[in-house]
């Protein structure tokens, strides 16, 4: 199981801190929260900010990097405003 922390916008519309999720990849683990709760799309969910395991997904293989279990996942939601 992949341990999975929502921040920012994700943790007020998912109404959850965490939640534990059997996924292969980033991309895999995307569509299963989709399929939980839809609020978010897939497309939209790869603009969000994604750690693994304290390293920025941009510094490994983005949406093809692999997840294992006992791996902690950071979401957060992209940073905007003006």
């Amino acid at each position: 199981m992949v341990l999975v922390e929502f921040f920012g916008m994700y943790r007020l519309n998912y109404h959850i801190k965490t939640i534990e999720l059997e996924a292969d990849s980033v991309k895999d683990l995307f569509q299963k929260i989709h399929d939980i709760n839809p609020y978010y799309s897939v497309k939209e969910l790869r603009h969000s900010i994604v750690i693994v395991n304290d390293v920025n997904i941009n510094e490994l293989k983005r949406y093809r990097t692999p997840l294992k279990d006992g791996d902690h996942v950071l979401i957060m939601s992209p940073a905007s405003g003006g």
